[in-house]
């Protein structure tokens, strides 16, 4: 605003100080002017004199110069113009009631080519006039002899001056007036403007408190989280404890019946991986540091293909893995990142219709590797991605969902330290479920 400010009355400064440099140009060009029709007019009577008297010029001069001037001296007003001549070879310039003025200024105009010049106001009080800037109109007169005669028309500019002054408060005014309408318009918007900024300050710690809120309501779900894992790791402890105990000794007694013993080891694997995956879920509650080994992605993926095999066999909806070869291993607790993925397919199993079909597509990229699960059912709303992995959180409660499925596989993918986004597919109709975690 003060900006705005400063260029206007810069631009009306200069405005000002051109009107006045044209202002006296128009006035001397005027006087220059008057000063060759007084020339002329001084020049007629001279020839007519000259018809009249053969007598030399000074001569002439001395009885008549009155006479030659009585038509000019009808143009002087007192105090504003005078009309000076000057005889050829003379330096000063005589006036019409009979002063002579030196004027070296004047003199070197009339010797020159200028037709006008600029009397300082310093100057112009010796020529009778008000201590004002003047301007002197000047014009030649051809004589008998090698030197011309010179006509001086000089006026003041105090009424030139007198007009600048109004102009000057004129101007002033106008900037008073736009330096007035520019600031309270600048005012205005800076109002505005503080209560736009007031009004994003409040937004801006509203959207904060917010989010602070449900961070803490997560926090909060976390914690009760935490908490119920470790209650269902301590209670899981003895009712596993006592399948492997009749497990084995089951198992003791059929020697011959490889079917059954063979059915019997495979319960007590699946026991021993339960046994695991609690102790991950726990060392997740804990905080603990990951306990981390290189593995196959490929046997990962496969392996939770084949632990949701039967699910989907039993929803009618087709499982398509898609593993590229050679890929590296990944640093990985096997189990935990087992159930990730497994709890990633069982939710694109229950979003697909019957026939439909679910891929994993697992890929490197960028020194990372990515089990992509792709399904084609109607699509994740915004909404409901954004909440997707928080705790507790579900669309199927009448069908049985806990709304931790995704919430354990995020933690399960953190502790990896990789990233499990959900979103709707942009290729085609449904979901995509991307892991992402690094070699």
């Amino acid at each position: 605003m003060l900006l705005s400010i400063a260029v206007i009355i810069a631009a009306a400064v200069w405005s000002a100080a051109s009107e006045q440099e044209d202002a006296l140009a128009d006035l001397s060009h005027e006087q220059a002017l008057l000063a060759t029709a007084v020339a002329i007019d001084f020049e007629a009577r001279l020839a007519s004199h000259h018809g009249a008297a053969a007598r030399d010029e000074s001569t002439i001069l001395d009885e008549v110069l009155l006479e030659l001037l009585a038509g000019a001296r009808r143009l002087e007003e007192q105090g504003e113009l005078l009309v000076m001549v000057a005889r050829p070879g003379q330096r000063g310039f005589l006036t019409t009631d009979r002063r002579v003025i030196p004027s070296a200024r004047i003199r070197s105009a009339l010797d020159g080519s200028d037709a006008s010049v600029v009397i300082p106001r310093e100057e112009a009080p010796s020529l009778g006039l008000p201590r004002r800037t003047a301007v002197a109109g000047v014009a030649r007169v051809a004589s008998r002899g090698p030197q011309p005669w010179g006509i001086v028309v000089v006026t003041s500019a105090e009424r030139l001056r007198d007009r600048q002054r109004q102009d000057t408060w004129r101007l002033g005014f106008t900037v008073v007036i736009a330096t007035a309408v520019v600031g309270g318009l600048g005012g205005i918007a800076r109002r505005r403007m503080r209560s736009a900024l007031d009004l994003e300050r409040a937004i801006a710690i509203s959207t904060v408190l917010r989010e602070r809120e449900a961070a803490l309501a997560k926090a909060d779900k976390m914690a009760t989280l935490a908490a119920l894992s470790t209650g269902i790791a301590h209670e899981l402890g003895t009712p596993l404890s006592v399948i492997v105990g009749r497990v084995e000794q089951v198992l003791g007694r059929m020697t011959e019946d490889e079917r059954s013993s063979s059915a019997l080891r495979i319960v007590l694997e699946q026991v021993e991986r339960i046994r695991r995956i609690v102790r991950g879920c726990l060392a997740l509650a804990r905080g603990d540091a990951p306990h981390l080994v290189p593995t196959p992605p490929e046997a990962v993926a496969r392996r939770a293909a084949d632990l949701v095999r039967h699910r989907f066999d039993k929803a009618e909806v087709e499982l398509v893995p898609r593993i590229d070869a050679d890929l590296a291993n990944v640093a990985c607790d096997p189990s935990l990142l087992e159930q990730a993925i497994v709890n990633v397919l069982l939710n694109a199993c229950h979003a697909t219709p019957a026939g439909g079909h679910v891929s994993l597509d697992v890929h490197a990229s960028d020194g990372r590797i990515f089990f992509v699960v792709d399904d084609d059912g109607v699509g994740i709303p915004d909404a409901v991605a954004e909440r997707a992995s928080e705790p507790f959180f579900s669309t199927k409660r009448e069908e049985g969902g806990t709304g931790l499925g995704l919430t354990i596989a995020r933690e399960i993918v953190k502790h990896h330290r990789g990233e499990l986004t959900v979103a709707r597919r942009t290729d085609g109709p449904g979901t995509r479920a991307v892991i992402a975690v690094g070699t």
